[in-house]
């Protein structure tokens, strides 16, 4: 009957995991269906919920994990989940509760969804890495990470952080609703489109250093300056220069991420330190989910086009989709490892006498051993000989 009692826990588990997945879920998809929201890309909703399925795997291996730095690990990761239900409330709260305020649903990104979600995901990206690959006790490691993520948060958003309208009043949108006057006046008197050197010779555009003006374009600055903004004049792709420094934010402190997380793993490779259970797939698994991340926001800051934005988005997000289906499927594995005995054993020794305690052989290494070290020697003979037929 001992035996057997792993197989119940995992299956109980299962239950607990799949319950409260579907509770969420369906609450999160009733709201969607009869509460008033912006528009929903799905792709984004999609990685959201994939998220927060990661952080229910990281509560059962809460539960189920008996060493306090791997509680502290996934209760990280149960932290990033519940930042996702902030984020999809980005769709109801600021129209509900500040319909009044046009500016609620930019503040509300700026400051909970964009400038809060950086910061978690950063803190649990970076807390992970430092603690499955290294041997630092956690306490101060994760002191250090939430340090090094808050003072990049700070130094990559501090305008956005001390301004609630920063993104409203940046050089570059100044610079827009000048243009985007003179283009409207002009094309009312003439009837057509208004060049690039007409609208130059209306207004006057200043020289930027950040954000403090330092003097006056000449002419032929005030043209380049026209024709840089002019992509921005048509349908919705303003929104890309106002959403632009959180774009550069997010992909500046997603590579800052990445490196540390590219550091700790070469750390892990050199000293060969054992760790825990899928915790070095783990780790290589969030650093190509911090690169795609660098990636897609890079590739968003320099977008002109709201139409291109909405493609690339969707393919962003489904490439960070696919990182986060990656979590699921380790985070499982690795629950139903440490609720085997086997598993137990191997936690408890490798807490104890780590440099006595070798890596844990698993299904890749089984499968790396029959492909290029168990081959039949004979197999490619050219002449092989015929068993006499049986009678």
């Amino acid at each position: 009957m001992a035996g057997n009692r792993p197989n119940k826990t995992l299956r109980t588990s299962a239950y607990w995991i799949i319950g409260t997945y579907t509770l969420v879920a369906c609450g999160i998809t009733a709201s969607l269906a009869f509460v008033v929201h912006n528009k929903v890309v799905v792709f984004s909703i999609s990685r959201q919920l994939a998220l927060i399925l990661v952080a229910i795997v990281a509560g059962a291996l809460l539960w189920a994990e008996r060493q306090h730095r791997n509680r502290a690990v996934f209760t990280l990761f149960v932290i990033l989940g519940c930042q996702q239900i902030l984020d999809i409330a980005y769709y109801f709260v600021p129209g509900i509760l500040f319909a009044d305020n046009r500016f609620a649903g930019v503040q509300y990104y700026q400051y909970v969804a964009g400038g809060l979600g950086l910061f978690v995901q950063s803190v649990c990206v970076a807390g992970t890495g430092i603690l499955m690959n290294t041997k630092i006790p956690t306490i101060k490691a994760l002191l250090m990470v939430s340090a090094f993520c808050l003072l990049s948060l700070v130094s990559f958003m501090y305008p956005m952080i001390i301004n609630p309208r920063y993104l409203y009043t940046t050089a570059d949108i100044t610079d827009f609703r000048i243009v985007d006057r003179a283009w409207m006046e002009a094309f009312n008197e003439e009837k057509q489109t208004p060049t690039a050197e007409a609208l130059a010779g209306r207004i006057s555009l200043s020289r930027w250093e950040g954000n403090s003006r330092i003097g006056e374009l000449s002419p032929r600055e005030k043209v380049e300056r026209v024709r840089e903004i002019e992509p921005y004049l048509f349908g919705n792709n303003y929104n890309m220069l106002v959403y632009k420094p959180m774009n550069e934010a997010w992909w500046q402190m997603n590579l800052a991420c990445a490196v540390f997380l590219l550091v700790l793993l070469a750390f892990w490779f050199i000293g060969e330190t054992p760790s825990g259970v899928y915790f070095d797939r783990i780790s290589v698994v969030l650093f190509c989910f911090s690169v795609f991340e660098v990636f897609h926001f890079y590739t968003y800051a320099n977008l002109k086009d709201y139409n291109a934005y909405l493609n690339y988005y969707n393919t962003g997000a489904f490439l960070s989709l696919l990182t986060v289906a990656g979590l699921v499927v380790l985070f499982v594995q690795r629950l139903g490892f440490v609720l085997s005995h086997e598993g137990q054993y191997y936690e408890s020794r490798l807490q104890a006498t780590p440099i006595r305690v070798a890596r844990w052989r698993d299904g890749v290494d089984e499968f790396i051993i029959r492909k290029f070290f168990s081959q039949n020697p004979y197999r490619r003979r050219f002449l092989t000989k015929t068993p006499p037929p049986t009678a």
